[in-house]
């Protein structure tokens, strides 16, 4: 009977590894893996979980709905890159430069934003339920219908950002603005 045991908890260890896939450039996906930096490579509806990323450069990357749950981008540069409708949930951030990034229609579900900047970021209809943006710069964001629930936000600087239609930590909705 220890024997059917062993094969099981064997197999179960087997899936636990990081998984990838990826329906983007495969020649890119090749070169960003083995090299850990494709600045304005095609990786669109890649799927990284649980990848250890920090310090990657990404910059004006095509991210399109990849799929990067779990892992960790502290300190990478991922300035201008489109993460329009990805899932980046429980991802960490801390320090990552997303300034200009387009995360629209993006889950951030409990991310770590900590010290990030998001500058200039587009954040609209982006679901920030549970991050961490304490200290990020989000300086000019775009934070039209996003969900910041139980967001942390202390120490965030939100100087001119957009909230129209946002969710706020405590689940109240900004008010709409009419355009000038």
């Amino acid at each position: 009977m220890k024997l059917p045991l062993l094969a099981l908890v064997t197999g179960m260890s087997c899936l636990s590894f990081a998984t990838v896939s990826w329906a983007g450039n495969p020649e890119q996906v090749k070169q960003f893996l083995s090299q850990g930096a494709c600045p304005g490579c095609n990786l669109s509806e890649i799927a990284l979980y649980s990848y250890m990323l920090q310090g990657t450069d990404l910059s004006g990357a095509n991210l399109t709905g990849a799929t990067l749950q779990g892992s960790t981008l502290d300190q990478a540069n991922l300035a201008q890159a489109n993460l329009a409708k990805a899932n980046l949930a429980l991802t960490k951030f801390q320090g990552a430069n997303l300034a200009g990034a387009n995360l629209s229609g993006a889950s951030l579900y409990g991310a770590d934003l900590t010290g990030a900047n998001l500058t200039g970021a587009n954040l609209q209809g982006a679901s920030l339920e549970g991050a961490n943006l304490r200290g990020a710069d989000l300086t000019g964001a775009d934070l039209t219908k996003a969900t910041l629930i139980r967001a942390k936000v202390a120490g965030a600087n939100f100087q001119d950002v957009i909230l129209n239609e946002t969710v706020m930590p405590d689940g109240r909705e900004s008010k709409k603005r009419k355009a000038p």
